[in-house]
């Protein structure tokens, strides 16, 4: 299917609940302004690009024109009005990455370019680029390097780099988690086919490319409501600080069902489409 294009949307249109509250926890943690300042004085986010720009093949419009269009359709819907410059790095794990404040670019693996289908590839270009639109790349690539910038800043702090760091950690990580709740609601937002979405969300978790064809994703639904989801609790808090994956895929493919079931999601189509009147639940049934 083709996806609609969408008027005038902001980020807030999209952004979790869970993940406005976590970065608002997050700008007023200790020590972050400092940070920020020595993220830029460094030079960090040159150094995060030539670790890309250095051993990625960067792809242009004629060598990959259907990568392109599916990059500007995905800026497009989501409003943002430079198309980011498209890399391709060797992975054997679906991921894409955002790089650059100002000048943002994309870097894709090649797991993604093999194996995802059209929509597929929309889905996670667009994971990307409601990024790009959230502004979430400044704390992304802090979170990056994180333990290199706090031993830069420490002989400023008056002894106090250990607790910086373990705040400032738990802070950065609790919402990377968040974002990702938001990501992938614009990555919904610009595929909108929320089948293919679960699809996406089988083979993040682990599916086996030999299932791919006969999984029933019925059972992804199952799993992600039965899911119990976190707990606000010290304990808890301490365990995912510790052991914290960003996948998450059963946790995000739970936030993702509940935003459709919720009717928000195709309020946002609605709100945000043209004037005609165009059948969005569609999308919430098997092609």
């Amino acid at each position: 299917m083709n996806s609609h294009k969408l008027y005038n949307i902001t980020a807030s249109d999209f952004q979790h609940p869970k993940e406005e509250k976590s970065l608002l926890t997050l700008k007023n943690t200790k020590g972050l302004e400092r940070v920020v300042k020595k993220f830029y004085d460094m030079g960090v986010e040159n150094i995060i690009k030539l670790q890309y720009t250095g051993s990625s093949l960067k792809l242009s419009p004629k060598s990959f024109p259907d990568l392109y269009s599916l990059t500007e359709t995905a800026c497009d819907i989501l409003g943002v009005n430079d198309v980011p410059e498209l890399y391709v790095h060797r992975s054997e794990q679906f991921t894409a990455t955002t790089l650059g404040v100002d000048r943002p670019m994309i870097a894709l693996s090649t797991e993604c370019l093999d194996k995802l289908s059209k929509q597929e590839l929309l889905f996670m270009i667009g994971r990307e680029v409601a990024q790009i639109k959230c502004h979430h790349i400044l704390y992304q690539e802090i979170g990056f390097l994180f333990p290199e910038l706090m031993d830069a800043v420490s002989g400023i702090t008056l002894g106090l780099s250990g607790v910086l760091s373990s705040g400032l950690k738990y802070a950065l990580f609790h919402w990377a988690q968040m974002a990702e709740y938001t990501a992938d609601r614009g990555g919904l937002l610009v595929c909108q086919d929320i089948y293919v979405t679960k699809q996406m969300f089988t083979k993040l978790a682990g599916l086996p490319e030999k299932y791919w064809a006969t999984f029933d994703v019925e059972e992804l639904d199952n799993q992600a409501r039965a899911f119990e989801g976190f707990k606000e609790k010290t304990f808890d808090k301490f365990l995912r600080f510790l052991y914290g994956n960003n996948l998450w895929a059963i946790a995000r493919a739970q936030e993702i069902i509940n935003w459709v079931e919720s009717g928000e999601y195709n309020k946002v189509l609605v709100n945000k489409s043209t004037p005609q009147g165009i059948d969005f639940n569609a999308h919430l049934r098997h092609p």
